[in-house]
């Protein structure tokens, strides 16, 4: 699937003082750096920030904190392009630049690029009310497709259907279903991120191309690209270079149960390299690579399928991807030509952290070595543990729900999704975590009375999600 909504957490990655470094911007060579690193040489500035990149990851790596892949770019060269860790660890398969990742909600940048690519070719127009193409969606007559593309649509999230049903739907299926749901808000009234409303957009890509979702998407914008390795994600495909998606329980990596991501269609379905992602990611902002300059500066501006924060007069362009067992982050400076592209497959990546660091070590700003975490559980008497007990409610998907239970005098909870039991270990003042060596934490809240009301998930040291108590 595609993740706890976690979305745009890049609000600030690194502040310039007295001036940023200056980046080496060199021409344009009429060819795309290809995912070995093809590139110009290595100046001696480049060369030391090269060797702290790989440094930092290496750090991180060593302290059980990630496993992955990660390419740096500035202009045409390649600061770092790298696998850590291992793909695959009964087999021992390292990770490698070419190894497979799925990227979860980063599909949606892609998606959204496909309806600007259709509207270029005259095939729909994003002003067009979503029932030109599904006539039989009435409950959708006031919604327009730059409502599904900016998240103002008012339909939920997620329901009408188990995103990661182990029976892989069609699109036309998912629609029937997702379509008689009650809108939360009348369209563009307010926003709500919504993965029912970028599979919808999945389900217009076909209807205004007349082609399957995952073929127009390799034929107009992966195969124009050289993004060879893109492609639509099914949990029990066999291909070459795919990784396996892990997580960790006690201080031990342990696989994710196998979930289907295909029905995510536009909203999280594809997999990718961190080589052809950063083909993407620098078209993207060429004008004319894959869109015109008037379609990039329309996502750009509304935030279609892409996070745009300025700071110091700089345009930061990410997006970020969750699902089980795998984090993804793209992340750009066009002005600059930086991106910073990792994929991972191991699930509690401090993603916030380390997309901060990377960019600071590209602009040479401080930054500090990863080390290793090992948190201490403290006891809890069986009559404490009993108050945290209860069903707890996302605010951002009230159907994602987390139950909160005892067993003897241990805690657990049990979420919707993704679906798995996770043991809570004390930590003091209503604070609990999962594993040691991660700084994922749940912080239970209470009421001016004392009681439990809620909870705080901070995850990937940059999310943060509130729920509330409801049972």
């Amino acid at each position: 699937m595609v993740n706890w909504k976690y979305v745009g957490f890049l609000l600030v990655i690194f502040v310039c003082t007295g001036g940023c470094v200056n980046s080496i911007i060199t021409e344009e060579r009429g060819e795309q750096a290809n995912a070995a690193g093809i590139s110009t040489p290595l100046q001696s500035s480049d060369a030391k920030i090269s060797r702290n990149l790989d440094e930092y990851m290496t750090a991180l790596t060593d302290a059980g904190r990630f496993s992955g892949t990660v390419h740096v770019m500035r202009g045409d060269t390649v600061l770092l392009s790298k696998g850590y860790g291992m793909a695959n660890h009964e087999f021992a398969v390292p990770n490698t630049p070419q190894t497979v990742f799925p990227i979860a909600s980063n599909t949606k940048q892609l998606t959204a690029s496909a309806i600007m690519k259709l509207q270029e070719q005259g095939k729909l127009n994003i002003t067009d009310p979503v029932m030109k193409y599904i006539p039989s969606a009435t409950n959708w007559k006031d919604i327009r497709i730059y409502h599904l593309l900016g998240h103002t649509s008012g339909i939920p999230s997620d329901g009408g259907f188990l995103m990661t049903d182990p029976v892989t739907l069609s699109l036309p299926e998912i629609i029937d279903k997702v379509s008689v749901l009650p809108l939360s808000f009348p369209p563009g009234s307010d926003y709500s991120y919504s993965n029912n409303g970028y599979i919808t957009l999945s389900y217009i890509i076909e209807r205004a191309s007349g082609m399957p979702y995952e073929e127009y998407m390799k034929k107009d914008l992966f195969q124009p690209l050289g993004m060879n390795s893109t492609g639509q994600d099914n949990a029990r495909d066999v291909f070459t270079n795919r990784s396996s998606g892990y997580t960790t329980m006690d201080g031990k990596y342990i696989h994710y149960d196998l979930q289907n991501i295909h029905n995510t269609y536009g909203a999280g379905c594809m997999h990718s390299t961190t080589g052809d992602m950063f083909l993407w990611t620098r078209a993207f902002n060429t004008p004319g690579a894959i869109l015109t300059q008037e379609s990039t500066e329309v996502m750009i501006e509304n935030h279609y399928g892409i996070n745009v924060n300025v700071v110091n007069n700089l345009t930061m362009i990410s997006h970020s991807g969750r699902n089980f067992g795998f984090i993804s982050q793209t992340f750009s400076i066009p002005e600059d030509k930086v991106s910073i592209i990792f994929l991972s497959n191991y699930d509690r990546t401090p993603s916030g952290t380390l997309t901060k660091d990377l960019a600071n070590i590209v602009y040479n700003k401080p930054y500090s070595l990863p080390e290793r975490i090992d948190r201490k559980a403290i006891p809890l008497k069986t009559e404490d543990i009993a108050e945290y007990t209860g069903i707890y409610e996302p605010a951002w998907e009230k159907s994602w729900t987390f139950t909160v239970y005892t067993a003897g005098n241990r805690l657990f909870y049990n979420s919707v999704m993704p679906r798995e039991t996770v043991e809570l270990f004390y930590e003091g003042n209503d604070t609990f975590f999962i594993t040691p060596e991660s700084n994922d934490a749940l912080i239970f809240t209470r009421d001016t009375r004392g009681n439990v009301i809620g909870l705080k998930m901070y995850t990937l040291e940059g999310n943060i999600d509130d729920l509330v108590k409801v049972v």
